[in-house]
């Protein structure tokens, strides 16, 4: 009879073999699905898709429930969630603009340009894209925890607005890393 045990091992170490390979990749795709889920819950890709920012992506570290937002200050990116009276943006919707104003500062009109601090921040239109009627941030201080943010270009949508108006610090969705 012939002796078949060459065989059955060498078959035998194939399936270890094989066996190890899978419950390798099985922890790889464990730990890389783990720094995923974290990642997912700690960071967010927001792309810009207007022409109001040079950049066209960013990433935002999350603001974490419970705690108070990274600092906010004039000239930085603000990452923040726009609310129920914003026309053609679903509510929650993530908008990235510049901080112009802090609170304390004041906000002035000359005409239909806005001045915040003493600097002038842009023109604001009398009608949007659609030709809807824009209303316009009123004049005064800006309080504790709001901001007026803008950017530079012209058709932004942005504080300059009455339906984007301040924002609040409870708006802010958390710090723009880039």
């Amino acid at each position: 009879m012939q002796n078949l045990s060459p065989h059955l091992d060498g078959r035998w170490a194939k399936a270890r073999l094989l066996r190890n390979y899978l419950l390798l990749s099985l922890a790889v795709a464990l730990v890389w699905g783990s720094a995923l889920l974290w990642a997912i819950g700690h960071y967010r890709v927001a792309g810009n898709e207007t022409d109001s920012l040079r950049d066209k992506f960013f990433i935002v570290a999350l603001a974490k429930a419970g705690q108070p937002p990274a600092p906010v200050v004039r000239g930085g990116l603000l990452a923040f969630h726009v609310g129920a009276g914003v026309r053609h943006y679903p509510v929650g919707m993530v908008f990235i603009k510049r901080v112009a104003g802090v609170p304390g500062d004041r906000i002035e009109w000359r005409g239909d340009a806005v001045y915040v601090a003493g600097k002038r921040v842009g023109k604001a239109k009398h009608r949007n894209r659609f030709g809807e009627v824009m209303g316009w941030t009123p004049a005064g201080t800006i309080p504790a925890g709001h901001y007026f943010v803008a950017t530079p270009h012209p058709d932004s949508y942005d504080s300059r607005y009455a339906e984007v108006g301040l924002v609040q610090a409870g708006q802010i969705a958390g710090e723009v890393l880039w």
